[in-house]
């Protein structure tokens, strides 16, 4: 999260207090600062963890070097980046290039796989799984998360006739679900509700603003979670007004 928003979480509609607009039981703000904003309505979306699709095809014969790279900065503003290498071996070699090309596809996922059971938290992938799509192998990995885009992935092959290419499918943003809230710096212990609507306002900085954040710079935009229907309008109703 930015380090100039806030986020806050609510079960009630807001309310005009004199010249405050009470946002949640235990946050009111200065109705000047929301004057003339817009308040954006973002519905609960459980999200989809972005993937890529390693599609192995061609003739592959032994002796040849397949490589995948991945790189991320999913779990740590540090980049994560680390090459896989698989060689064709006898063993992989089959008797169709079907059965080859999944033969590289599950070498590779079993290198993916290793770390993702080793448990490391700074490993970015959830999940890779090999298949077999037509007479190509596949191996499809999957990010860590839905907050947000960062895997990307390289993909080599050292081979006369052997083909490998990649196709990332980027990642649909988890919103407000209890994770969402967690990242966004809400205590467990307000998170009660299975789903929220997000409200998103940028506010007026030419005001001062009580929202401080611990290196004391000035908030410039609040999200609020409602647990419950019709906050975004009701508080775009309280703009209007002013």
């Amino acid at each position: 999260m930015a380090r100039e928003t806030f986020a806050i979480v609510t079960g009630a509609v807001p309310t005009l207090v004199g010249n405050d607009i009470q946002l949640a039981p235990d946050y009111s703000i200065n109705k000047y600062a929301l004057e003339n904003v817009t308040a954006i309505n973002v519905v609960a979306n459980a999200g989809t963890a972005g993937s890529d699709s390693i599609i192995f095809s061609g003739t592959y014969e032994i002796g040849d070097q397949i490589k995948v790279t991945i790189s991320s900065n999913l779990v740590a503003s540090q980049k994560y980046r680390k090459t896989y290498t698989v060689d064709v071996s006898k063993s992989i070699k089959k008797s169709t290039n079907t059965l080859t090309n999944r033969a590289i596809a599950d070498a590779f996922a079993a290198k993916f796989e290793s770390e993702v059971n080793a448990g490391l938290i700074d490993y970015p992938i959830e999940s890779a799984v090999a298949s077999t799509v037509g007479a190509t192998g596949k191996l499809l990995i999957t990010q860590k998360g839905a907050d947000k885009k960062g895997l990307e992935t390289f993909v080599y092959a050292s081979s006369s006739a052997g083909v490998v290419a990649s196709t990332i499918t980027q990642t649909v943003y988890s919103e407000g679900y209890p994770a969402d809230l967690k990242t966004a710096g809400i205590p467990e212990s307000k998170i009660t509700a299975a789903t929220y609507t997000t409200t998103l306002v940028t506010l007026d900085i030419d005001v001062a603003q009580p929202f401080i954040d611990s290196k004391g710079t000035v908030v410039k935009d609040l999200k609020i979670f409602c647990s419950v229907a019709g906050y975004t309008a009701a508080l775009q109703a309280l703009i209007n007004a002013l």
